[in-house]
């Protein structure tokens, strides 16, 4: 890497005032907004709701205090902005004249308090202060920290080439995003001073090539300079590893009283991959269409894209950068997806034999989406609540036809391993034979048709079948108007899959 030009040392100094003068006004605005903190018969932080107490006793104008308190920002204001004008107006509200004593107390403690973090950001003292915590920071794919959030055990940066196409791993990731793990969460804010980027340079890059330009715009001393750089390339020049008593270890055998110790670390790189890749999925539009359309039964020419059975692992509690930086991107979740091996290739599904659909085989297919529903039921049912009201009805409905769609996959499924017209053998009531295939135009079939009984029949049966489901161990008892409302959306979406199957062939 070439040295860095004066140019761009200039705006990566730039670069890290803005980012320090960020922080700093969003510590003046939290003070400013924040609830009004005791500690040890001390009242600290909160000025504008203590101002507007203050104002609301000293203030004639009560209404006057009352548009200032309920006022909300605009477009144009910043946060801080718009809680700076607030104590202002607070403050004209009273008048210059007033003496208080409540009042005065306030104003020099807000004084003092953008005096200390006005100091405390100023770039020379800040990097005093915090850069020789760079050596809790490190730069990796896998971080210790997603094993255990309170382990303080080293993270890695794997830069292997090595890879398998049999397998997903880090090293399949053509260009993985690299990950900022730091064993004290107090230290992140100097990965990301590190991070500061201009014309494709970071201050990380500046350190590695031995430029130091850039912190010659805080000061001209080069020893504390020096200081500086020397703590600050504790965040990759370091081959010190360590465990920690909250790792995960696994015994490897490799020979006879022989083993390896193995430490698992998760990847992060690869877990924003896949996490980048699930949000495309879910925020995609026209992923979003198929979707509806599959819950409808109806048709799209969007082909749909599925991740079964995923398992949510939560990382951290609230603040999820603690972790690492795009664990806190993640929100705190890493997405796992089944390693159990595709069930519907292990054997076909035959009703040649069978005389009906609706037994405990079919309740075993559907039991994710059937348990859905029951929980929602008795989740109403413990809190008394109807479910007559729009928002409950719609999602009962969005529940029972999530049930219906995986039934019509199911016997689409069936039909796809059956050659057509096998129904014909089956022994099935005729009802369920026109179930799966709708198209049959033979002489049973079409007397069958002149009448819709046979949807009704089905109906029925369904309705049935579904409310025994719900019951499980006598807890759940549909009422009538229950009932009636599954048999309704089954009949709906009866009708559509069967239109559907009768143009099929």
């Amino acid at each position: 890497m070439a040295m860095v030009s004066s140019r761009t040392s200039q705006e990566l100094a730039k670069g890290i005032e803005l980012y320090l003068a960020k922080r700093r006004d969003t510590k003046e605005e939290n003070y400013l907004k924040s609830k009004p903190q005791t500690k040890k018969g001390i009242v600290t932080q909160g000025i504008n709701a203590r101002l507007v107490n203050i104002a609301k006793r000293l203030c004639g104008n009560s209404d006057a205090v009352k548009t200032v308190e309920k006022a909300k920002k605009t477009k144009e204001q910043t946060a801080l902005v718009f809680q700076q004008q607030k104590y202002q107006a607070l403050l004209a509200l009273i008048g210059e004249e007033v003496v208080d004593s409540e009042l005065h107390d306030l104003k020099s403690e807000y004084v003092g308090f953008v005096a200390v973090i006005k100091e405390q950001y100023a770039p020379s003292v800040w990097l005093d202060g915090m850069t020789d915590k760079a050596k809790d920071i490190s730069f990796a794919t896998h971080v210790a920290k997603l094993t255990h959030s309170s382990s303080k055990g080293s993270s890695v940066l794997d830069a292997s080439k090595c890879r398998n196409n049999r397998y997903l791993t880090t090293n399949s990731l053509i260009d993985p995003s690299i990950d900022t793990a730091s064993s004290n969460a107090a230290s992140l804010p100097v990965a990301d001073i590190l991070k500061v980027s201009s014309d494709g340079y970071s201050v990380l890059d500046c350190l590695k090539v031995g430029s130091y330009e850039l912190f010659e715009a805080f000061t001209t001393d080069q020893a504390q300079i020096q200081r500086w750089v020397s703590g600050l390339k504790q965040a990759y020049d370091s081959d010190k590893k360590q465990s920690y008593f909250l790792s995960k270890q696994v015994y490897f055998p490799i020979a006879t009283n022989q083993y390896h110790l193995l430490l698992p670390l998760t990847s992060s790189s690869l877990a924003q991959v896949m996490h980048l890749e699930f949000r495309k999925f879910f925020d995609d539009e026209e992923q979003v269409k198929a979707r509806e359309q599959r819950k409808k039964g109806k048709y799209s020419s969007t082909v749909l894209i599925s991740y079964p059975n995923k398992a949510k692992l939560n990382i951290t509690g609230s603040n999820h950068s603690n972790a690492s930086a795009l664990n806190g991107a993640r929100g705190g979740k890493i997405i796992l997806l089944s390693a159990q091996p595709p069930q519907w290739t292990t054997h076909n599904v035959s009703f040649r034999e069978a005389d009906k659909l609706f037994n405990k085989r079919l309740a075993y297919q559907l039991m994710p989406e059937i348990q859905g529903l029951r929980k929602y039921f008795k989740l109403l049912k413990s809190k008394s609540l109807s479910d007559s009201k729009p928002e409950r009805r719609n999602a009962i409905v969005n529940k029972l036809n999530d049930i219906i769609s995986e039934l019509f996959d199911f016997i689409l499924t069936v039909n796809n391993n059956k050659k057509p017209g096998w129904t014909l053998q089956s022994k099935l009531p005729i009802e369920y034979q026109l179930l799966f295939e709708a198209w049959r135009d033979d002489d049973i079939s079409k007397a069958v048709k002149v009448t819709k009984d046979w949807q009704k029949e089905l109906c029925e049966d369904f309705s049935f079948w579904l409310s025994k489901q719900l019951n499980e161990k006598g807890k759940l008892e549909l009422n009538p108007r229950q009932i009636e409302g599954l048999k309704k959306v089954f009949s709906l979406r009866l009708r559509s899959f069967v239109a559907a199957q009768e143009v099929a062939l």
